[in-house]
């Protein structure tokens, strides 16, 4: 396996950790949160590629945007489980 791919799956795989512990109340939300970190990381990459640019490189790969594509696609995921959880759960008045 390319070392960039893997780089990816470590930057990903950093980013959902920390984001379940950080925002995940429930189980089943850390592999939304590792799927969403994976798609994002790689739709980051692509992004810059597609640009022509990309921020705070490491070799050829674009470390920034591939941060700001997790991040982003981690802020969705917790949005929909947010959601999800909120209509869940019963409002005690």
């Amino acid at each position: 396996m390319s070392p960039l791919v893997l780089l990816s799956l470590l930057i990903a795989g950093v980013l959902g950790f920390v984001a379940h512990a950080a925002l995940g109340r429930y189980l089943w939300q850390l592999p939304v949160y590792l799927i969403a970190a994976m798609i994002g990381v790689f739709a980051g990459e692509v992004a810059a590629v597609l640009a022509g640019g990309g921020l705070l490189r490491y070799g050829s790969m674009p470390v920034g945007n591939a941060l700001i594509g997790g991040l982003g696609a981690i802020l969705l995921a917790w949005l929909i489980t947010f959601r999800v959880i909120a209509r869940a759960e019963p409002v005690n008045e």
